[in-house]
């Protein structure tokens, strides 16, 4: 199939040219008198939609259906969630929880970028949200060693201010 605009050369039932990023057009194939057990699945269109341009879904690897024979890049969102929270419950450094904030925002942004057809947008989105989400972890973590060090010493403080160890707990 070529691209209205740029006359590339692209797979058959994508949604978005490879090239400039045109939306494609597909017409369906006609219905054979022998239906496929795929054709509904695939979202090969029904008797009324027939007039309708088609866009061709396909199953992908990880379950679920993308559109134009292109997975969408992962978005971090999970991830980016769990370390917010994570931050947050442990009282972890407000920088960490302000880059989980801003990475979920990231990541939110992956998929509507990809679906508009902006893939090297929303690839960009999902890279930004994958290293903000790394930074953050970083942050907690150190941000918690700092935290349990500064504990500790405070405790060995609090037991040589009561003479040793074995005074502390008279």
């Amino acid at each position: 199939m070529n691209c209205p605009k740029c006359g590339m050369q692209n797979m058959d039932g994508i949604t978005f040219c490879g090239n400039c990023g045109a939306q494609m057009t597909y017409q369906a194939p006609p219905q054979s008198s022998q239906a496929s057990p795929y054709q509904n699945y695939y979202g090969t269109p029904n008797s009324q939609q027939s007039s309708q341009p088609y866009q061709q879904s396909y199953a992908s690897p990880e379950g679920g259906m993308y559109s134009g024979g292109m997975i969408p890049p992962k978005n971090y969102m999970t991830e980016s969630i769990i370390v917010t929270i994570v931050s947050f419950l442990c009282c972890c450094s407000p920088i960490s929880i302000i880059l989980g904030i801003i990475a979920i925002v990231k990541a939110n942004n992956v998929n509507p970028e990809f679906e508009r057809g902006n893939v090297n947008e929303a690839i960009s989105e999902a890279d930004t949200a994958k290293k903000l989400t790394i930074w953050a972890a970083v942050i907690a973590v150190a941000f918690s060693i700092i935290i349990t060090i500064i504990y500790f010493a405070f405790m060995a403080a609090v037991i040589q201010d009561a003479g040793g160890f074995e005074n502390f707990f008279r």
